[in-house]
């Protein structure tokens, strides 16, 4: 019993979360991001429910990711200079007020667009704040637990954002789903209030005017990269990751239609769910070995996994996959009756795996290399690097899909991801 408790005690996810400030802030990550993924996969049903459009998805998919490109850097200077705490408790404020004027009845597609513009625009001084605080409230060895954790319940949340919302929409109907949004971001907000920093968060403008100083700060930023090249890998990595999730964000209720041809609302269980759960498990690997391997190693082990699932669903079409599945069933228990659905339920769960291998490792890293001083801004430049980035692929993504169908375009970027992971292994 007492080894047992030794080993309880010292695990290092156990640890973190006796940090009060760092678990009030879990708790208010819970409630932002169970919103934030709701929000977002709730419009995605209805604008595909209204125009039964892939490129119209692309469009509030570039709702919240062009915002990313003008205003990123920016935010991410400011953040550097502001109380991280205070940034945080405004911002989630805001982005819970903009998600009223979705309680009008028949809201025009560009003012769903353009609301969702100005909730992108509060988030891009939100996202790089709540990075940058963990390691205000974590020591330095506990910051691959830490951002474990972190990771862990943002998994958790889109678990349940992307479980929730579609039978949200059906069964409470649009009304009831964005007062549900508006008071979880409202709760946020009261649980980042009771947030404590061990270390002062102050503004720095060293004597220099805003406006020069903004431009000397920015350019200071291009100046550590060139030299930090660990920092370097783990941006570029993240950009990628981000940029091909938002690629299938807008292929997904698409590949449901028109591969797996089930209602769309399936997406929910069929593929985000699953994938949110290969992520949380993910999560709970890292948070206790992570940190015995180097981050290149994880990043390229997780762009090769994501290659062969992408690779692999465009090959969930019932008729082309049938005498596949009737193979597996006849070497199985008659009890274990597989069909091309269960498989696809395995290929994402992997998918959101590898994805971890991908995003807790890279953020250790930006938060290990980087100093408090900076810190924000490295944020607020990966954010206007994956805004660039996601822009050209997420509209080329959805007209392609509506050109040749989504299974091509699933099938590419599969191909793209091995190549990739092949020279991400490389890259120094």
């Amino acid at each position: 019993m007492n080894t047992i408790k030794s080993a309880i005690h010292g695990n290092d996810i156990v640890k973190v979360l006796k940090i009060r400030s760092f678990l009030f802030l879990m708790i208010s990550e819970f409630f932002t991001q169970l919103a934030f993924n709701m929000q977002h996969f709730v419009l995605i049903f209805i604008i595909y429910e209204l125009t039964g459009s892939n490129t119209a998805v692309s469009g509030i998919i570039l709702s919240f990711t062009i915002p990313a490109i003008f205003f990123s850097l920016i935010s991410g200077v400011y953040v550097d200079r502001w109380n991280k705490k205070i940034v945080m408790l405004v911002t989630n404020f805001i982005r819970g007020a903009l998600v009223l004027p979705f309680l009008i009845l028949n809201l025009h597609l560009g003012l769903i667009y353009f609301f969702t513009f100005l909730i992108a625009v509060a988030t891009q001084f939100f996202l790089p704040a709540e990075a940058a605080i963990i390691p205000l409230l974590i020591p330095k060895k506990l910051l691959t637990a830490a951002n474990a954790v972190f990771a862990l319940g943002i998994y958790t949340t889109i678990l349940l954002g992307y479980i929730l919302s579609g039978p949200t929409l059906l069964l409470l109907g649009k009304t009831n789903t964005v007062l549900i949004l508006a008071a979880l971001f409202f709760a946020g907000t009261f649980f980042v209030s009771l947030i404590k920093l061990n270390a002062k968060d102050k503004s720095e403008t060293h004597g220099v005017k805003i406006a020069s100083s903004i431009s000397y700060e920015i350019r200071e930023i291009f100046s550590f990269l060139r030299r930090a090249r660990k920092v370097m890998h783990a941006l570029v990595v993240l950009t990628v990751s981000q940029a091909i999730i938002f690629m299938f964000a807008v292929l997904g209720p698409g590949y449901m239609a028109k591969i797996l041809d089930v209602e769309v609302e399936s997406l929910s269980w069929i593929l985000l769910a699953p994938a949110a759960l290969g992520m949380a498990v993910g999560g709970i690997i890292l948070g206790s070995f992570g940190s015995k391997f180097k981050q290149k190693f994880l990043s390229t082990l997780g762009f090769a996994l994501s290659a062969v699932v992408f690779i692999l669903l465009p090959l969930g079409n019932r008729v082309s996959s049938a005498g596949f599945i009737l193979g597996i069933n006849e070497d199985l228990p008659h009890i274990l009756n597989v069909n091309i659905l269960h498989i696809v339920v395995v290929l994402a769960f992997i998918a959101g795996f590898a994805n971890s291998l991908i995003f807790i490792p890279s953020n250790a890293t930006l938060q290990i290399e980087t100093n408090e001083r900076m810190r924000g801004r490295i944020y607020g430049f990966l954010n206007a690097l994956i805004g660039a980035v996601s822009f050209i692929p997420v509209i080329v993504a959805g007209g392609i899909a509506d050109l040749v169908g989504v299974g091509a375009v699933l099938m590419g970027l599969g191909i793209l991801l091995a190549f990739l992971s092949v020279a991400f292994f490389f890259f120094e």
